[in-house]
């Protein structure tokens, strides 16, 4: 009984193992042509928020194609070409919103918004440009910004990436 047993789980072993070899985890469905990336500096038409926001973002995505792709990064002219700019960073209070103890508080939401320019060699009609993505966060209103808005930030950075990585390279 034992040994069918093993038998068994090694079979399922084996089909689950050759499953992973077949598929990627990241989710990336690109031409097995396309090698390099390249990322123009994002650019920001912002008055507000953190004066690097470009960079961080810049810097974010290029972590994302490394770790989730087998492309190389190259300075200019990749397979792979994004560039961007920053179009909107603003605050908005929200509606009063119950905390645990069942007092109302009040919220206001950091919105940040980016333009992205996506093109690939090698398939061009997963292409696209001037297209917006836009991540929300909250926090207290009675909360200091400058406490709050670099965790903000990152959240909000952190998704929009996930937006831009599946709109351009899982093509979802």
């Amino acid at each position: 009984m034992n040994k069918y047993i093993n038998f068994q789980l090694s079979i399922l072993l084996g089909l689950i193992l050759q499953g992973c070899f077949m598929y990627s985890f990241s989710g990336s469905s690109l031409s097995k042509e396309a090698k390099t990336f390249s990322i123009q500096p994002f650019q920001s038409k912002v008055a507000l928020g953190p004066a690097n926001l470009n960079e961080q973002l810049t810097e974010k995505l290029r972590m994302e194609l490394a770790q989730k792709t087998k492309l190389k990064e190259v300075f200019s002219n990749g397979d792979i070409q994004f560039e961007g700019t920053i179009t909107g960073f603003k605050y908005t209070p929200i509606a009063p919103r119950s905390d645990d103890r069942g007092d109302m508080t009040s919220r206001e939401q950091l919105s940040i918004t980016v333009q992205v320019n996506y093109s690939n060699t090698y398939d061009k009609d997963f292409e696209f440009s001037k297209k917006q993505f836009t991540q929300t966060a909250d926090m207290d209103a009675s909360a200091s910004r400058d406490t709050e808005e670099p965790g903000l930030v990152e959240d909000i950075l952190k998704k929009l990436i996930k937006d831009i990585f599946n709109a351009s390279i899982a093509n979802w």
